[in-house]
């Protein structure tokens, strides 16, 4: 059984997210119209629109899109974004100015490429490639519609991340710890040792998880009046898929000495860095292989925000990129830019509607309930 502290960050640093296959009967987020639950604002809070961030893509190469993982309207606004790139490249083929485009995925890691590659290449079912690729829970719902357009227009799609498995070898037990790895798991790493976090990534590093330590991640919903109860409350930090406690009982929460919440938090914050180093490299290399290329890159929304982490990896192993940082974030009010909350997190802030967030749900209830 692993330690609570390995639960605890997997657990974090997923962002309260699991990693299985999706369920049946699951209505894709892009097959509902969610055009009138958001807003585009620029980074200083300035009205805009997609047509805006698309654009600004004509002058990028890396454009970087910070998600929420459990929003179905960050998820529609991707696969839009990613249709307008993908016109974009036709009418560059029209005009005989073509680029190279690329789909570039937190949510597959990079020692499924060659299982992503058969499937987009025809060689594969779609169904032996969801048994071998480890798809994120709720691809279908989530991430399918952008990976089957790619698909069709023969655009290749890039699994970014690093293998779960060493990031965890490091938030255990530190970033030196896969430097003894053995040369062909190197293949799917960055080339190590990789680049230390900023300071001020350091600095939003500690301020998440402060602000998780003292923040529900499961609040109870609203009842309404006349109802019995309140639906189960889930955890406050519900550990990995399969290590859940059985329903209708809560896990204690062991207290941690302090050398150890050291040790925790600067192996998270290492673990987290690997994380961006994977992907920032995994951008990079497409564009040194592809000259004039554009690569459209979904990620986590902290892994771009105040364009820190992976864009600032990205330029690390290519200096000069012209990055394009969106960052999409749930708002109660998505029409109204906060000015102290929302401000230099993107050169375009995408409000989405809170209410149709998903967290509760998804991360919160027991799903396997009838």
């Amino acid at each position: 059984m692993p330690s609570f502290v390995g639960r605890f960050f997997l657990t974090l640093t997923a962002s309260l997210m699991t990693f299985l296959y999706s369920g049946p009967g699951q209505i894709n987020a892009q097959e509902v119209d969610y055009s009138n639950h958001y807003r585009v604002f620029t980074g200083s809070g300035e009205p805009a629109s997609l047509e805006a961030i698309v654009l600004a893509m004509e002058g990028a190469e890396a454009v970087l899109i910070g998600e929420i993982h459990t929003d179905p309207v960050g998820h529609w606004v991707e696969a839009e974004l990613f249709r307008r790139a993908l016109e974009l490249v036709k009418a560059g083929e029209e005009s005989g100015a073509l680029r190279p485009l690329a789909l570039s995925l937190e949510m597959f890691e990079r020692d499924v490429q060659g299982v992503l590659d058969e499937y987009l290449g025809g060689w594969i079912s779609e169904s032996q490639f969801k048994a071998s690729a480890r798809p994120w829970e709720f691809y279908d719902e989530d991430y399918r519609a952008m990976v089957e357009a790619a698909k069709e227009k023969g655009v290749p799609v890039i699994a970014a991340n690093a293998p779960r498995r060493y990031v965890n070898r490091v938030s255990r037990l530190g970033r030196d710890a896969i430097l003894d790895l053995p040369g062909r798991t190197r293949a799917f790493l960055p080339p190590l040792p990789y680049p230390q976090p900023t300071e001020a990534y350091r600095a939003e590093w500690t301020a998440l998880m402060s602000n998780m330590s003292m923040e529900d991640q499961c609040p109870a919903p609203e009842v309404e009046e006349g109802a019995d109860e309140a639906p189960p409350h889930g955890m406050t930090m519900p550990p990995p898929e399969g290590e859940r406690p059985p329903h209708g009982e809560e896990a204690e929460a062991p207290s941690m000495p302090s050398h150890a919440m050291g040790a925790f938090m600067e192996n998270g914050l290492q673990a987290q860095t690997l994380w961006d180093a994977s992907m920032g490299y995994a951008v990079a290399t497409f564009l040194a292989d592809h000259p004039g290329g554009l690569v459209l890159h979904m990620v986590g929304g902290f892994h771009v925000e105040s364009f820190t982490g992976t864009p600032e990896k990205v330029d690390y192993y290519r200096p000069g990129t012209r990055s394009l940082v969106v960052s999409m974030q749930l708002a109660e009010d998505f029409t109204a830019f906060d000015t102290a909350e929302h401000t230099g997190l993107g050169d375009f802030v995408i409000l989405t509607d809170k209410a149709l967030d998903k967290n509760y749900e998804r991360n919160c209830t027991d799903q396997d309930q009838d």
